[in-house]
């Protein structure tokens, strides 16, 4: 009850009007913030879209693989992939001929080295699943070689019905080619391989003798040495297959893997000077996996020594190889 006299300031009264006046200063309060709160939210959204940005699906449809890098892209299930090997190769080989005095291609692996070559391979991948892809791989390199050294070679003797071998200058000019099918069905870090392989040998010989006359101990000269100056060609070839297990270095990067392989080579025949045989032998190969250095780029290197059982008509068989390129897809 409400006495005249009573101020209107106490009580009741007073008590609403203070929390009237909370509720309006509470509301400038608030107002007042609004600008300032503005650039926050601003940042709260950008930094949404960037997390959107980060888990945009990839090309071909696919979101990007758990154990991807910037650097190692894998190849989709059901998808293919198609890489290309350009590279740098240097080989040496060697096939020693039976039935002749030091006319083999080589007599050593020095006087067969091929350093200059240049080739190129193609990687086509295909993913049956998240365990199980199938790799295909043509490639054809070639290289070239010279070589000048002394040995003995054949030389008719005019006039007389025989033949003698005599010391000369050999300067040779070699050139040599590879061809390969590879084909691989990979389970995880072992590869599985079997390949198709050709290495030929081109060689041009110009002989010059010593000697220009042919000299008995006991009656002396009798002829002149025929063709004493000549130039020969020949050449030789390899048809073979491999077949053999690889294992691939899963705990590196995969960026950084490496392969090696050991493969067992039936079925080579070998043709040198109009003669062939077959022979077999084993082949050990390091290649690397993906060198990447960018999302399309990286490196390529192989290193591939093959050995041969002797035949009835060749022996010390075996031909090495040196690669080092760019991959790029």
């Amino acid at each position: 009850m409400i006495t005249p006299g009573t101020p209107l300031d106490s009580g009741p009264f007073e008590v609403r009007e203070r929390s009237g006046m909370a509720r309006v200063w509470m509301i400038l309060v608030l107002l007042a913030a609004l600008p300032l709160l503005a650039p926050l939210q601003a940042q709260d959204d950008t930094a949404v879209e960037d997390m959107k940005f980060d888990v945009k699906r990839q090309p071909y449809g696919r979101s990007l693989h758990p154990n991807e890098t910037p650097r190692f892209r894998e190849v989709g299930v059901g998808e293919f992939g198609l890489a290309w090997n350009i590279f740098y190769t240097a080989r040496s080989y060697n096939i020693t001929d039976y039935s002749k005095l030091d006319n083999s291609l080589a007599t050593s692996w020095l006087y067969s080295f091929d350093p200059w070559g240049l080739g190129a391979r193609a990687h086509i991948e295909y993913r049956v699943s998240n365990e199980w892809r199938f790799s295909f791989s043509p490639r054809a390199d070639v290289a070239y070689g010279i070589l000048n050294t002394q040995s003995p070679n054949t030389h008719d003797i005019d006039g007389l019905p025989f033949d003698r071998n005599y010391r000369g200058a050999n300067d040779q000019q070699k050139l040599s080619l590879n061809l390969e099918f590879e084909f691989a069905a990979r389970w995880r870090y072992m590869w599985f391989v079997h390949k198709f392989e050709s290495w030929m040998v081109f060689r041009r010989r110009e002989i010059r003798a010593f000697d220009s006359v042919y000299r008995d101990p006991q009656l002396g000269t009798l002829a002149r040495i025929k063709d004493r100056e000549r130039v020969d060609w020949e050449q030789s070839y390899l048809f073979g297959t491999a077949t053999g297990v690889g294992f691939e270095f899963f705990f590196l990067p995969e960026s950084t893997r490496f392969i090696i392989f050991a493969l067992w080579r039936p079925f080579n025949n070998i043709v040198f000077r109009d003669k062939g045989g077959l022979s077999n032998g084993f082949e050990i190969m390091i290649r690397s996996a993906d060198f990447e250095l960018t999302n399309q780029i990286g490196l390529f290197f192989e290193i591939s020594v093959q050995a041969y059982l002797p035949t009835d008509e060749f022996n010390d068989v075996y031909y090495s190889q040196f690669s080092i390129g760019v991959k790029f897809r």
